[in-house]
């Protein structure tokens, strides 16, 4: 359902049929006025993907109007607290309508643009009064993800600043001369008679500190340095091998890694030592045009290197960000590349891979990475970035000219994610996919769905709620459309709370035993989880989280 081809009956009737509200949707009885936690409901669809507030019907009743119910008092009170008590102001359309009789007061909130989030309850301040939509309730945002925010607003600038302790002779030297042969060679006007300390300093590759030192900016360390993990540990590079389609499934022999290193340096090396890792770890086919046989991976190692040189590039280079590193996970059927932090500022995941748009987070790191070499001995050459916004286009052409599907992408307030699925991956993948779900700013469900050729069905289940326990999303299942257990699926992910067998009996309009069957079925590949007794009207079902 969209906020804006929302229809009252129809989803008062699901509401009615699951015995609550659900997440794009917030239904109050509004009894005695306006309740107070609507700011938080208002600040929570505002910072995510928008959503619905119906006033005047009570959930406990059957979602029935409320006698006595004040509409045109609280149509007033809600519009005035969208305008004067929340910041930046809520442009909701307010109006009253009538339903089975009674008067409802019905609210569309939009979702904020990027750049003006995150919207907070004004009493209560950004820090404390910012809210997020998960299920059907409202979640504060921590503060670091309120920080990550409002990069949307103004570019960071942590890549600007002087690494304490750092000092000239941190960085690599053959990287430090080829870049500075590079910028000279590029732009001879604007660097004659600068010498090379000058250079580096206009680039923002190095910094004075406050007693007027020279030293390392974390851009300048990061691109040009020689171990910079020494002073930021977790800024690395890690790369694990699993021998199925899930973090749970192990190898014939019992191993649950079939590859897994730690990859620092700076990042030209990490980038370079991390091909030399997937080529080691990949198939590689042979043809032979004309006179030269041709090896190709079974990936375009074009599409690694640039998700991996942007994961490297555009990650959360802030003292929190810097406790987390660059996760590359390959599966038997994708390639998944994390990096700490959403996409930055205008940028959106529909917008990925349009030509010429970038919106750098490290805008200083991405200059310089411009005309940073690769280290010799690698097989890689050039420089680490083009840094003209065809990052993305390049991984998506690339992909296509392999005949393999599209990059999937997720973008959350606290991470990023990209899959590159094999060609022929959706018989392998047939239960699992990847755990992506449209953008939600804060832990929202969208539907998208997989590039056609990744996997035979429709995705029935998609969750964007970052877990900290496994540093990574949940997963999405897909299932072959028109099967009992896809059925059931659709119907649990409408619903925020666990339903009975005889509520999916009613909605789905199956025996018992067919959906006992599916849900048997569907417990055994871990999809769905029964809550209460094992037997009897307890039981409940729901999609496991």
């Amino acid at each position: 359902m969209g906020v804006y081809d929302f229809d009252l009956e129809s989803y008062i009737g699901l509401a009615r049929r699951l015995g609550t509200d659900t997440e794009r949707v917030e239904v109050k009885a509004a009894s005695q006025g306006l309740p107070k936690s609507m700011a938080e409901t208002l600040s929570a669809f505002s910072n995510t993907s928008g959503g619905v507030v119906i006033l005047g019907l009570a959930e406990r009743a059957g979602f029935q109007g409320v006698p006595g119910f004040k509409a045109r008092a609280v149509a007033d009170a809600l519009a005035q607290m969208c305008g004067e008590k929340m910041e930046p102001p809520v442009r909701a359309s307010v109006e009253i309508v009538e339903f089975e009789g009674s008067p409802v007061v019905v609210a569309t909130v939009p979702e904020l643009p990027p750049e003006l989030k995150p919207c907070f309850v004004k009493s209560r301040a950004m820090h404390d009064g910012s809210y997020v939509r998960v299920g059907d309730g409202d979640r504060r945002l921590s503060p670091y993800e309120v920080d990550r925010l409002l990069e949307g607003r103004r570019p960071p600038r942590y890549d600007r600043e002087v690494v304490e302790g750092a000092a000239m002779g941190d960085f690599d030297e053959e990287l430090l001369e080829g870049f500075m042969r590079r910028q000279r060679a590029d732009s001879p006007r604007a660097f004659k008679g600068m010498s090379d300390e000058e250079l580096l300093e206009a680039l923002c590759v190095t910094a004075r500190d406050g007693e007027g030192i020279v030293r390392p900016t974390l851009a300048g360390l990061m691109a040009l340095g020689r171990f910079p993990q020494r002073y930021f540990p977790r800024a690395c590079l890690s790369f694990t091998v699993i021998p199925g389609t899930s973090k749970a499934d192990v190898s014939a022999g019992g191993l649950r890694f079939l590859d897994s290193r730690e990859i620092v340096g700076p990042i030209p090396v990490m980038i370079s030592e991390l091909m030399v890792a997937l080529r080691r770890n990949v198939r590689v086919s042979s043809k032979v045009e004309g006179a030269f046989r041709i090896d190709r991976l079974e990936y375009p190692e074009t599409a690694v290197r640039e998700a991996v040189a942007n994961a490297l590039m555009h990650r959360d280079y802030s003292p929190d960000g810097c406790a987390s590193q660059v996760q590359v996970t390959m599966y038997g059927d994708r390639i998944e590349i994390l990096s700490p932090g959403g996409l930055c500022r205008a940028m959106t995941v529909d917008r990925l891979g349009e030509l010429g748009v970038s919106f750098p987070r490290n805008q200083a790191l991405a200059n310089i990475l411009r005309a940073t070499p690769y280290a010799e001995g690698f097989a890689e050459v050039g420089s680490v970035v083009e840094n003209k916004g065809t990052g993305y286009f390049q991984i998506r052409a690339s992909l296509r000219e392999a005949n393999m599907p599209e990059p999937v992408a997720i973008d959350h307030i606290t991470a990023f994610e990209v899959a590159l699925y094999k060609a022929g991956a959706g018989a392998e993948a047939g239960r699992f996919g990847f755990g992506f779900g449209g953008r939600a700013g804060g832990g929202g469900r969208g539907g998208v769905r997989l590039p056609e050729g990744a996997a035979g069905g429709k995705i029935v289940r998609s969750v964007t709620e970052w877990s900290d326990e496994t540093g990574r999303f949940h997963t999405i299942h897909v299932l072959a459309p028109g099967t009992v257990e896809c059925d059931i699926v659709d119907f649990l992910e409408e619903a925020p709370a666990p339903v009975s067998s005889r509520i999916l009996m009613d909605a789905l309009g199956k025996s018992k035993a067919t959906i006992s069957r599916a849900l048997n079925r569907l417990m055994d590949k871990s999809l769905v989880e029964r809550l209460g007794p094992s037997r009897g009207p307890g039981a409940v079902y729901r999609l496991v989280q």
